[in-house]
C-alpha cells in the first residue's frame, strides 16, 4: 500500500481543495481505492463543490453556526476552541 502525507496549514477556518493533488496521486496507481483522512479532532474532510462559491458559503455557514466565543464547554486554550471540536462533525464525511 502507498501513502502520501499532505501538510495543509489549518491556523484558520478555510476551506482546501485537495483534488489535484489526490488525482495525481491516484493518476500514477492505477485502479484502487483510495483513503483520505484527517488524523486531527479539529479539522474534517468533506465533499463539495469549490469555484462556484459553495465553499465560501460553507465557510460563512459555519461561522454563524459556530461563534468563537466562550459558550463552549470544551473551554482550553483560545476563546472558541471549542467550536473547533464540534467542526468536523458537522463537515466531516464518514
Amino acid at each position: 500500500m502507498d501513502t502520501d502525507v499532505l501538510d495543509v496549514d489549518t491556523a484558520r477556518r478555510r476551506i482546501v481543495d485537495l483534488t489535484d493533488a489526490v488525482r495525481g496521486f491516484c493518476a500514477s496507481h492505477g485502479d484502487g481505492l483510495c483513503n483520505v483522512f484527517v488524523p486531527h479532532a479539529t479539522a474534517g474532510v468533506a465533499i463539495i463543490e469549490t469555484g462556484a462559491g459553495s465553499d465560501h458559503d460553507l465557510v460563512d455557514t459555519l461561522e454563524r453556526l459556530l461563534p468563537r466565543d466562550d459558550r463552549y464547554r470544551h473551554a482550553h486554550g483560545s476563546p472558541g476552541h471549542g467550536a473547533d471540536h464540534v467542526l468536523p462533525a458537522l463537515v466531516a464525511r464518514r
